[in-house]
């Protein structure tokens, strides 16, 4: 924030505490109408709605022939939602000055509200025939199609937005939100390499090329186009925000905590940062300092579930497992369907002997999420652990019956039947886990080393390893 903005703010913020000084007063005060339309704005950017209506009715008393000041308090009762007096203030705003294209707007965003989206639609168009701005009439037209679910339409719309007005940010966003959806994904990089081609100097277009890239899964590709986005606009925060995102795809953790250090430098504090630098100093495992930012996060946001689940994901991976504990039954205390949270908590009542705990959370997790291949995996894993091998079979087979081409699931029943005895099964489970991923396989030997000793095995898997050849 420069010195200079400090100063202005300072200045505004005297001006609304003389007006209610002299209201709260009884004086008899004038001001002129750009001095009230200050006022006004300022109690509408500060959200004091019903303050900023009081302001707006003693102005417009004053200036009754203000168009300006009618549309301000227009704003307000939107703000308010009271939209037939909105639309009966901006009607008379519209009377002492037709050509406004604000008040169109304005009446045309209020009729999308209400669902009337033809005669918003039918106001925007009116005023394109005189508008010094017809860009951002096109978007809006491409907004009031896009809440009715008309994507194509939008589409048309936002395109004449961005033909009339090369560097409408808002207008490139949505287009490429509207190709996401009708699934023209690979449409929409042809659309905007052309649109680099007349302007390679838009941050806004090369960041709209590397989002698609995302969705697409070319991660390299995005990280160059939000890479050129940051050469055109060094300060372009949601350039950085996907750069940090687009690494942390691939995996490559220390780059993207660049970025997200580079987007807190330019942002400052705040809840957002805090989360994203808690979550990736998670992923490169560095659990005391992930605990240290999600713990800020939940300064900014006290209940964030997501954050809750963090510190308790990052205190069972230094088997803290009593204090997981409590953050993951806070967390659900606020969501109490959140599979992850129920996954996680029920590992670590079982890591300190909760048993009976454990599988009702586990069982409850299946319960919301049937197709959850690491619930059954896990689930099956408290039984096997306490040698209950025909319980831990049970749930396997319940998990293949919902998942039959998961191979894992296969493989870890070759396991549990095994350490039962029932070794003729396990060879027929063990040909239909080779059949449906051979590459799998692996997982045998991790949890069973005494397998590489076993000729039996390595024939079977042998002869499907050169059936595949």
């Amino acid at each position: 924030m420069t010195e200079e903005f400090k100063k202005r703010q300072e200045e505004l913020r005297k001006l609304v505490l003389d007006f209610e000084m002299n209201i709260s007063l009884n004086k008899k005060v004038y001001y002129d109408s750009e001095y009230y339309e200050k006022i006004i704005k300022w109690y509408i950017d500060n959200h004091k709605f019903k303050k900023g209506l009081d302001a707006a009715n003693f102005a417009i008393f004053q200036h009754s022939y203000s168009s300006d000041l009618l549309f301000l308090k227009a704003n307000i009762l939107v703000a308010m939602q009271k939209f037939k007096e909105s639309l009966e203030m901006l009607d008379k705003a519209y009377l002492l000055n037709p050509t406004d294209e604000n008040i169109f707007i304005l009446k045309g965003q209020v009729f999308v509200i209400l669902g009337r989206i033809k005669k918003a639609i039918k106001v925007f168009k009116s005023a394109i025939r005189f508008s010094a701005n017809k860009d951002e009439l096109y978007y809006q037209i491409g907004l009031a199609y896009q809440s009715s679910e008309r994507y194509k339409k939008a589409l048309k719309y936002f395109k004449k937005a961005v033909n009339s007005n090369i560097s409408h940010e808002n207008a490139l966003n949505d287009l490429g939100e509207c190709f996401k959806i009708l699934g023209k994904s690979e449409k929409s990089i042809k659309f905007y390499k052309k649109f680099i081609d007349q302007d390679p100097y838009s941050e806004f277009a090369w960041f709209n090329l590397a989002n698609v890239y995302i969705d697409l899964k070319k991660y390299k590709k995005s990280i160059r186009s939000y890479g050129y986005s940051i050469t055109i606009n060094d300060e372009f925060s949601s350039a950085y925000l996907g750069l940090a995102k687009a690494f942390k795809k691939i995996k490559k953790f220390k780059k993207a905590t660049k970025y997200y250090e580079k987007l807190y430098e330019l942002d400052g504090p705040g809840f957002d940062i805090y989360f994203h630098l808690g979550d990736i100093y998670y992923l490169r495992k560095e659990y005391n300092i992930s605990i240290k930012f999600f713990q800020k996060a939940l300064k900014e946001k006290e209940y964030h579930v997501k954050s809750l689940i963090g510190i308790g994901k990052s205190l069972s991976s230094i088997e803290k497992w009593h204090e997981a504990i409590h953050y993951f039954r806070k967390a659900l205390n606020h969501d109490g369907e959140n599979i992850i949270c129920l996954k996680f908590l029920a590992k670590a009542e079982f890591e300190i002997g909760n048993i009976i705990s454990s599988e009702d959370l586990y069982n409850e997790a299946l319960k919301h999420s049937p197709n959850d291949i690491d619930i059954y995996l896990d689930f099956s894993f408290i039984y096997y652990s306490n040698d209950n091998f025909e319980k831990s079979i049970e749930i396997i087979k319940n998990g293949i019956n919902e998942l039959p081409k998961e191979s894992l699931l296969y493989y870890r029943l070759v396991i549990y039947l095994l350490k039962s005895g029932r070794y003729k099964e396990s060879i027929s489970v063990l040909e239909s886990g080779l059949s449906i991923n051979f590459k799998n396989h692996y997982i045998l030997f991790e949890f069973l080393p005494e397998l590489n000793e076993n000729s039996a095995f390595y024939r079977i898997i042998n002869q499907f390893k050169e059936n595949r050849l």
